[in-house]
């Protein structure tokens, strides 16, 4: 196998940009400094892409892949809060249970897929599947599992960098670059390999980027680099679409939501445990460090994989950060008797109460005013809009989601940690970027149009992309098909069909 350009057989090829906008690539499009992704824009058809909420990478790669919403999924961020039994869990098992519209295309054509989040354990797809970060093992993450020696053999593959921002920015800064080109050079030479017809490639660790550096030059840097990648996917005979699960912007405020509602009477934890070990330099950077020592060969994600595994349980819970503060993604720190509400970041909101009773309608329509009327101390609205869950989400698994979901505003950082730093900071003590919902859709080749579209939802893209290539849209699917971006003479056939 070597990493040769891709097969002329290629019909349709979809680049996912993990947390890409327009906000931050159009200062550099209009500057010329990524000439094919301005090509690809101006030529083709492109607009902003609104993904489901929250936007996060998980639950939005789900929503893309199937054109369900999170209620229809059961995926709601990266971990689901259970109040019932005061626990957090990851919804993996869940990931499979709809299918991505990639296998109903592989029905009738060859298809691969690289690099694609909460695709872990890959399923069987003809011809290959590549599971991506960042909840990927780095074991048994491909299908066909062969395939696993020849990527790690040949290009030393491996889905997390090995260096932690922490231990080495610079380096790891080098790594993310690193990681970005692997995904593209396995992409194109498994589709040599394997002569497909669809492929998807998709680059989670430019979102790296975007959260720590923003508009830096190092970020540029990647995105050249992306840019070049593109000059060698596109072809006139191809079709090139490109799309992202959010976008991003600036962070400007930093709202610690839990800590809101600690302070204001709606939560209760655990802090004893925690203030002590931070006391004692005991916190998981450290952890994680002296571990690095000891294996300087184990990727940063598999690092706390081993913290968990040997720490124990009673201890990891309440296991500062560098800042003393705890994560609240176990919950297990959590009173439950004494908390009436949970946030996860940038969003979702989980209420501690009966949705039968008259104290839970009370509750949510409480923390609603209040988190609508609520602004930082430059007067900037932490909310553009504070929704009902059931008027986000639709589906089987609602009565699981949260009962309330922010539409975080503008700059705005809505963290879940707990701790003692302020409710609110100017900036944050890792991320200078932040998701927010409006992402990148931007598509050229023979099947498309050129212009410019509105309104399209990430939901749209798989009965779209289903429709381009003659295969039966399932009939639960949220989104629709979006035939204005596609070219009169196929828009005009799907419309027929």
């Amino acid at each position: 196998m070597t990493a040769s350009g891709p097969s002329a057989t290629i019909d349709t090829v979809v680049v996912g940009l993990d947390g890409a906008g327009f906000d931050l690539l159009e200062p550099w499009l209009d500057s010329g400094e990524l000439p094919t992704l301005s090509s690809i824009v101006t030529d083709g058809v492109s607009g902003p892409l609104e993904s489901v909420l929250p936007p996060v990478t998980s639950p939005n790669w789900k929503a893309y892949a199937t054109g369900k919403n999170p209620g229809k999924i059961g995926v709601f961020w990266w971990q689901n809060v259970d109040t019932d039994d005061g626990r957090t869990y990851l919804p993996r098992e869940r990931y499979h249970h709809s299918d991505e519209f990639w296998e109903l295309i592989a029905e009738d054509e060859p298809v691969g897929v690289v690099g694609v989040p909460t695709t872990y354990p890959p399923k069987e797809v003809d011809r290959f599947l590549v599971a991506g970060p960042p909840d990927a093992h780095e074991t048994g993450y491909a299908h066909p599992s062969s395939l696993e020696d020849d990527l790690e053999r040949e290009f030393d593959y491996r889905h997390s960098p090995r260096t932690h921002t922490r231990e080495d920015a610079e380096r790891a800064y080098e790594e993310w670059l690193e990681l970005v080109d692997l995904r593209f050079e396995v992409a194109t030479a498994l589709a040599e390999r394997h002569d497909v017809s669809f492929l998807q490639v998709t680059t989670f660790l430019i979102n790296q980027f975007h959260h720590h550096l923003w508009d830096d030059e190092r970020t540029l840097r990647a995105w050249k680099h992306v840019d070049d990648h593109l000059a060698d996917l596109r072809s006139d005979a191809r079709n090139v679409v490109l799309m992202s699960d959010h976008g991003h912007n600036e962070i400007r405020s930093v709202f610690r939501i839990n800590q809101w509602f600690e302070r204001e009477g709606y939560l209760a934890w655990d802090r004893t445990v925690s203030r002590l070990l931070y006391g004692m330099g005991v916190n998981m950077g450290r952890v994680r460090r002296l571990l690095k020592r000891a294996n300087r060969n184990v990727p940063g994600a598999e690092l706390m994989e081993v913290v968990r595994t040997l720490a124990p349980r009673a201890v990891l819970r309440h296991l500062p950060d560098e800042q003393g503060e705890v994560g609240t993604r176990q919950a297990t720190n959590v009173n439950w008797e004494h908390t009436d509400a949970l946030a996860s970041a940038q969003g979702p909101i989980y209420l501690n109460a009966d949705p039968d009773s008259p104290r839970y309608d009370a509750l949510r329509e409480e923390l609603k005013s209040e988190l609508e009327s609520l602004t930082d101390p430059r007067g900037r609205p932490v909310a553009d809009t504070v929704h009902y869950g059931e008027d986000v989400y639709a589906g089987p698994y609602v009565e699981e989601g949260p009962d309330l979901v922010i539409d975080q505003h503008e700059g705005i950082h809505i963290r879940d940690t707990l701790g003692d730093e302020p409710v609110f900071s100017e900036t944050d003590p890792i991320w200078n970027g932040v998701n927010r919902r409006e992402g990148l859709f931007a598509a050229l080749g023979p099947d498309f149009a050129s212009g410019t579209v509105e309104d399209l939802s990430i939901l749209d893209l798989a009965p779209t992309m289903l429709a381009l290539h003659d295969r039966p849209i399932p009939a639960d699917v949220d989104g629709r098909v979006r035939t204005e971006v596609l070219a009169d003479e196929v828009g005009a056939r799907v419309e027929e069909e």
